[in-house]
């Protein structure tokens, strides 16, 4: 019966001496659990900092894709070159006629 009653105290004093055998042992439990608070917030800022560096690319990738489309002209815009282009030309045309049509009355 002894055997029974010490068992559970073998148990609970190995499992003290592999826990605090794991340590360092200048530190208490306060420090140690600072120690993971400190490392979980400089993983949660890294987290954060990367987050914000993808958010940051994703922006500049829109602004680029705003601007290509601000920058390049659209169908309307090419049809109303390709107006002024025809107008210009016909313009050009009527004044060649003109001065032709002068110097046939000129001739006559």
């Amino acid at each position: 019966m002894k055997v029974r009653k010490t068992i559970p105290l073998w148990l609970a004093g190995a499992a003290l001496v592999a826990v605090t055998g794991c340590s360092d042992p200048d530190q208490g439990p306060a420090e140690e659990a600072g120690e993971q608070v400190d490392q979980a917030m400089e993983q949660a800022r890294e987290e954060m900092q990367e987050a914000g560096e993808a958010a940051g690319e994703m922006t500049q990738e829109a602004r680029e894709r705003v601007e290509d489309m601000i920058d390049e002209p659209g169908p309307a815009e090419e049809a109303g070159e390709t107006m002024d282009e025809a107008v210009e030309a016909a313009k050009e045309e009527m004044e060649q006629a003109a001065e032709k049509a002068r110097e046939t009355m000129e001739d006559n």
